[in-house]
Formats: C-alpha cells, sequence, structure tokens
C-alpha cells in the first residue's frame, strides 16, 4: 500500500543544518537529518557545508628525503637586563637574546622552522622568507643518517648545568630543540648560532619527550631520564640513588608529556599494544624507587602505532592504534581498563582503503579542529580526516563533535603548531602531488588561511616568489531522501547556496540506492567579492566606492531528469531516475556554502502482484563510483564443485556374542559405529563396520570376564 504522501502527487524531501557531520559507516537510508552521506574539502560550521579554509605554501624546501620538522622558539639569553648608576645618572639596559648569527635581539623570543632533509638539518627563521638558496641555513654540525624516513625533534628546556663533580649550576632558562635519528649522536640547537651542536652525552634514541623538568629518551624498548633542568646531562642515571632506566616489554612507539589526574605532571609511554604512565612529576629522584605505581600500565591491550598521532583536543588526549582512533580523557583515566571505543568509525569510507602501515599517521588540534593525515589509496597521507568541536560548543546542542570529512591537496607527513608573535598558527610538512619549478616536491604549508582558496609559490629567476591561487574543490553528498520501500521517480532539485566568492563552477548529480551519479545541473558562477577580482578594471574605482563586498546567495534549479533507457544498473531492470531513494551530489570549485538540498520526486506506479523469478545467467559488476556491467564469467575454482572437497558418511551396527566365564550361558553386546570418508561410500562403510565390531567384541568379552 502506497503512503499517503505519494498518493497524494509530487514528493517533496529536504536534507539541511549538517551540524554533526559526516557519517559513512551507517547505511545512508537511516542516516539521521543532521548528517550528510560523505565531504570533501568541507566544513560543517553552523551546519553549513562550505569550502574550506585555505592552505598557503610558505616554503619551497630541499629536494630529498623530507624526515620531519618542528616549530621552535629560541628564547637564550645573549645580555641579562642590568641598572647601573654612574654619576648619579641610572642606566637600564633590557635583555636581549641571540640571533641565530651571533648577534643581539631585543625580541621575547625568535621562531623558526626547524626541518630535516636527506640527514641535513635547517632552519627557517619568522616571518618566513624562500631562500635563493638553503646551504646558509643549514646546521652544518648536525650529521644525521639521510636514509632513515623519520627523524625525531622534540623541543626541551636547560636552566641546570652538572659539573664533572656532581654539582648543579642554574643557568638562565633557555629552551633547544634536540635531534635524533636513532643511529647517530643526537644534535641540539638553541638558536644563539648557525650551525648547531652535538650532544654527546645525550642517549642515542627515537622518540624524545621533556616532561617533569626532564629529558626522556625511548631506545628500543628501554626510557632514559636526563639530570632535571638539563637535557644535555646524563650523571643521574648513573650514580646516585634512582639511577637506571626503565624497562618495557616492547619497542616504544611514542612518548608525550601531559597533565594527569589531580593535575600530576605524567609522561605517557606508548608500545604498539600497550600505553603505559610514568609519574614524571616527582622531581625528586631519590623518590622514585620508593613511590607507589611510579610507573603503572594505563590501557593494557591499546598502545600507539603512530608516535605523531598524538594530539590534545576538548580536554583529551587522542591516538592511532592498530584498531583506529582512540580518545581518552586522561586526568579521569587512571587504572582504567582498555574498554576504549575507536572515535573514527565514522570515516569508514576512507579507513577501508588505507595502507596497511599507519605509522606514518599524522595529527594535530587547531582551535575547535582535530586533524587526522591518513595513508588513504597510497603508503604517504593522502587525506586528512577533519573533526570537528564547534557543533559541542553550542550549549543548545547535544554536544558532541561533528566529522567534516576529509580534506586533501597536500600530503603531509607531520604537523607543527606554534604561537608566532602572539598568534596560534599551523603547519604542515608535504610532500606533494607535484614539483614547485625548482624541482623539488617538498614543501611547507600553513593551513587555516583566512582565504577560501589556496596559493602556492612559483620561484622567479632572480630568487623571488610570486604567489598563484588556485581554486578548491569541494563535494558534499547527502544522504538517501526517500520513505519507506515504495519505488519514485526522480523529478529535479534545487540546492541554496550562500558564502559565495569569486567564480565559483557547480557541478549538481543524483543517484538512487544504486548505479552511478548523473549530472543535472553544471553553472559557472560570477560573484565579486575581492579586490583582486576588478583592481585592473575600468570600474574598480566605482566598485570600490561601494566599500566592503560581502558573501552572495544563489537558489541553484536543476533540469529535469531525463529518462534515459541505457541508463541503467545489473543491479535492477529499472532506469536509474526510478528507487526508492535519491542522494544528491553537489560539487564546486571556489568558494560557496550549501545550506539546503530539496528534492522533488514522481509516484511510479507499479502492479501489486507477485514476480515470477528467474537465475540470472551474467555476472553483475558494480565499480565503486556505481558503474556496472554484466559478463559472462566461469565458475570460479572455489565455487565449482569439481573443485570442492567431496566425502561420505555410513553408519553401521554389530551385535557380538561370547560364551561367560562359568560355562553356563552366552553374553552379547551391541555397538553402533560411524565414519567419514574422503575415498568412497564403500569406505565409510566398511571403516564404519569394523569399528562397530571392534567396540561391539571389546563390550561383550568384558561382559563374559564378569560372570
Amino acid at each position: 500500500m502506497k503512503s499517503p504522501s505519494i498518493s497524494s502527487g509530487r514528493i517533496e524531501k529536504t536534507s539541511a543544518g549538517w551540524i554533526h557531520g559526516v557519517n559513512s559507516v551507517r547505511n545512508p537510508w537511516g542516516l539521521p537529518e543532521d548528517q550528510l552521506k560523505w565531504a570533501v574539502n568541507a566544513t560543517i560550521r553552523g551546519g553549513i557545508a562550505q569550502t574550506r579554509p585555505g592552505q598557503a605554501m610558505k616554503l619551497s624546501l630541499p629536494p630529498g628525503n623530507l624526515q620531519g620538522g618542528v616549530v621552535f622558539s629560541a628564547n637564550k639569553i645573549y645580555q641579562s637586563a642590568n641598572t647601573t648608576t654612574s654619576n648619579g645618572v641610572t642606566t637600564t639596559t633590557i635583555a636581549t637574546i641571540f640571533n641565530y648569527d651571533g648577534t643581539p635581539s631585543d625580541a621575547s623570543e625568535l621562531s623558526y622552522m626547524v626541518f630535516c632533509v636527506d640527514g641535513k638539518v635547517y632552519f627557517a627563521p619568522f616571518p618566513l622568507v624562500q631562500p635563493a638558496s638553503w646551504d646558509q641555513y643549514q646546521l652544518q654540525n648536525i650529521k644525521l643518517d639521510p636514509n632513515v624516513d623519520k627523524v625525531f625533534f622534540t623541543v626541551a628546556t636547560q636552566n641546570a648545568t652538572t659539573s664533572t663533580g656532581g654539582n648543579v649550576t642554574v643557568t638562565p632558562s633557555h629552551r633547544m630543540v634536540i635531534i635524533q635519528d636513532g643511529i647517530n649522536t643526537p644534535g641540539y640547537w638553541d638558536g644563539s648560532d648557525a650551525i648547531g651542536q652535538l650532544g654527546a652525552n645525550v642517549p642515542i634514541g627515537t622518540w624524545m619527550a621533556y616532561s617533569g623538568n626532564r629529558l626522556w629518551v625511548a631506545s628500543g624498548n628501554i626510557v632514559l631520564a636526563s639530570d632535571i633542568g638539563n637535557p644535555l646531562g646524563w650523571t643521574e642515571r648513573v650514580s646516585g640513588t634512582s639511577r637506571g632506566d626503565f624497562s618495557f616489554a616492547r619497542p616504544i612507539t611514542a612518548m608525550v608529556d601531559y597533565i594527569g589526574q589531580n593535575n600530576d605532571t605524567k609522561l605517557y609511554v606508548f608500545s604498539d599494544r600497550t600505553t603505559y604512565s610514568i609519574s614524571s612529576g616527582i622531581l625528586d629522584r631519590t623518590q622514585w624507587t620508593t613511590t607507589a605505581n611510579f610507573v603503572t600500565t594505563l590501557y593494557p591491550n591499546i598502545g600507539c602505532i603512530a608516535g605523531n598521532s598524538i594530539a590534545f583536543q576538548a580536554g583529551m588526549m587522542w591516538w592511532y592504534s592498530q584498531g583506529g582512533l582512540i580518545s581518552a580523557d586522561v586526568a579521569a583515566s587512571a587504572y582504567l581498563s582498555s574498554q576504549v571505543l575507536y572515535k573514527d568509525v565514522e570515516m569508514a569510507r576512507v579507513k577501508k582503503y588505507m595502507a596497511s602501515d599507519y605509522s606514518g599517521i599524522c595529527a594535530a588540534s587547531f582551535e575547535n579542529y582535530l586533524l587526522y593525515s591518513i595513508p588513504y589509496l597510497e603508503p604517504l597521507n593522502s587525506a586528512t580526516m577533519v573533526l570537528d568541536y564547534a557543533p559541542a560548543s553550542e550549549w543548545n546542542q547535544s554536544r558532541s563533535p561533528g566529522w567534516a570529512g576529509v580534506w586533501n591537496g597536500t600530503r603531509p607527513i607531520q604537523w607543527a603548531t606554534g604561537v608566532i608573535n602572539k598568534t596560534p598558527r599551523i603547519f604542515h610538512f608535504s610532500v606533494d602531488y607535484a614539483p614547485s619549478n625548482d624541482g623539488s616536491y617538498n614543501h611547507l604549508w600553513e593551513s587555516f588561511m583566512p582565504e577560501r582558496y589556496d596559493t602556492y609559490l612559483s620561484i622567479n629567476p632572480d630568487g623571488t616568489t610570486t604567489d598563484f591561487y588556485n581554486r578548491i574543490y569541494c563535494q558534499v553528498e547527502t544522504p538517501l531522501l526517500g520513505d519507506k520501500m515504495d519505488h519514485k521517480q526522480f523529478a529535479y532539485g534545487e540546492v541554496e547556496c550562500q558564502q559565495i566568492g569569486g567564480t565559483v563552477d557547480v557541478q549538481v548529480s543524483f543517484r538512487g540506492s544504486k548505479g552511478l551519479y548523473i549530472p543535472i545541473l553544471k553553472k559557472r558562477i560570477l560573484a565579486v567579492t575581492d579586490e583582486y577580482q576588478y583592481s585592473t578594471s575600468p570600474e574598480a574605482d566605482q566598485i570600490a566606492d561601494l566599500g566592503y563586498l560581502r558573501t552572495q546567495y544563489r537558489r541553484l534549479i536543476t533540469e529535469n531528469a531525463t529518462r534515459q533507457p541505457n541508463f541503467k544498473s545489473c543491479e535492477s531492470d529499472l532506469t536509474l531516475d526510478v528507487d526508492k531513494a535519491f542522494s544528491i551530489l553537489i560539487e564546486w570549485c571556489g568558494q560557496l556554502g550549501v545550506e539546503a538540498v530539496r528534492i522533488f520526486t514522481d509516484p511510479w506506479s507499479e502492479q501489486s502482484i507477485g514476480n515470477p523469478n528467474s537465475n540470472e545467467d551474467k555476472s553483475c559488476i558494480v565499480a565503486e563510483n556505481g558503474v556496472s556491467s554484466t559478463i559472462i564469467l566461469d565458475p570460479a575454482p572455489k565455487e565449482d564443485s569439481k573443485y570442492q572437497t567431496q566425502y561420505w558418511t555410513a553408519k553401521q551396527t554389530y551385535t557380538a556374542t561370547k560364551l561367560c566365564s562359568s560355562g553356563s550361558y552366552n553374553v552379547s553386546a551391541t555397538a553402533t559405529a560411524s565414519f567419514l570418508s574422503y575415498v568412497s561410500l564403500a569406505d565409510a562403510t566398511t571403516k564404519a563396520l569394523s569399528l562397530a565390531t571392534q567396540e561391539a567384541t571389546i563390550a561383550a568379552s568384558n561382559s563374559a570376564l564378569s560372570c
């Protein structure tokens, strides 16, 4: 029986208000109204699917094996503040810090991007300016292996030094970046020169963390702790009370400093299978051996598979395990079991096609966003899953975050965040698909730019650079819109668009529960919103007099879907415009936001009778994009009966009679046995009778002996 809405005529279905983002694990038919089927390069702020923030290429890095990097803010004192009085005149000298060329600077700190390519460590001062040659920015004293996949960076603080006799001298506190490759002597740089130094006393290792005023280094399955206040001093671990290192069952895959329960400083140590906690906030090393639960197991069956996947957002620690994304409220998770749910199930569409090696996954948090770059369809991180906590910050909402789908265009190997001139900024090192015109595929990008387009560098012959703009390709896919089991014929759709800026090319397509997407609208929108669009026009002054130009609105109405008999799927005898429900795919290049989607469908008449069934004589093949075809195939070996294992079973009964030991009468015993044979039925019968005879004879003999 048809629903009243179908019986009354044309049906309307609307999808809007997608505050809870993307969900690709649930059947599209059952998605709630506030979720989308999928999105690419979009955000879902305010329930509007809109073009993501832009990305800007800041530097083209030296070509070669890009091995990682970090934001480092140097603050080593060049000269302390000083006040002198001479002849009644008081002179105050402000504190200054080192510039990388050894000269003083009156800034409170100087920020650098530090990175490694082919075992060579480079630095780039802020503001980031493309150098004519990277040679002058190489830390010549630091030599690392050019072939390792990953070089490890951590920022530590030195506020003390230890003399040969064990005496500790307090020094002005300053930061340094420690650099390891797990093979060579570690290097460090404090920003006071342009060459770097070797930390001869620092143990060779991989993952590092600065926690509890100590540098912690992982070497295989061993974790070592430096002297207090001195990342370059390692005498305490070989002399005195509580010397030594910490041993774990498996190699360390990640370490991170965090504030745990009761605001205690903790060092979290991960293997690929287990998560541990060390009470690094206990500064007195002599108390380590007497402190209960100084080392504890946080999650016995969950580890971290990618050291760069650890991030902090919404008061929780996030990391990637072998099974997926994990989040834990560390402040409340002491002594918990491993009953933790994976948090990225809604991203099943990309997780399904991830490469097998997860160790390169990297993550970052910025504003209300959590970003996870994963190896989608290739070994490098080609897609970044984006979790947006903005919906959770609205008090009148259900306070749960929403996935915004994936962002692509670059291939991050490591994210780096920092506060530069009091402004939070986020960068990523990327091995891109195409080289810049200097031949390098290695680039440094800044994300979350205010513009809704990407910019990339073109390096001019004189060493200067020119910015070029690239519109961002985006797409959103609605849930299946329909009702119950009734078939309907798709008529047309409407798309409410806002936040339109610049030139935007839009394509709208529809698809049922089967088949491929069929385009029903292609349109170019011209919306003047930025000075670069009209600056060379004769009307530039007239437009400028209007002042600030806001983004624009359009309602896009598609054409009527045209029935095309050849548009069929081998999954159904109906054409693709007839189905029980339909999804709308909106693709665009440029700045645009999709506010709502509405479709119109017409009833499709069907007779209410049964349908004779027949076997399919051709095999149906359906591609990921819905394109289908039929073909005649030979039976698969796994399904062909001549390749299948055959067997026979038989059951036989036998009665045995024996003379009683007293000689006065006979006793009998009956036994039944079964046998499975892979030879023949006769073989199964013979073997079953033999077993039954044996069991009956033994039973009769035992009875004869006792009578």
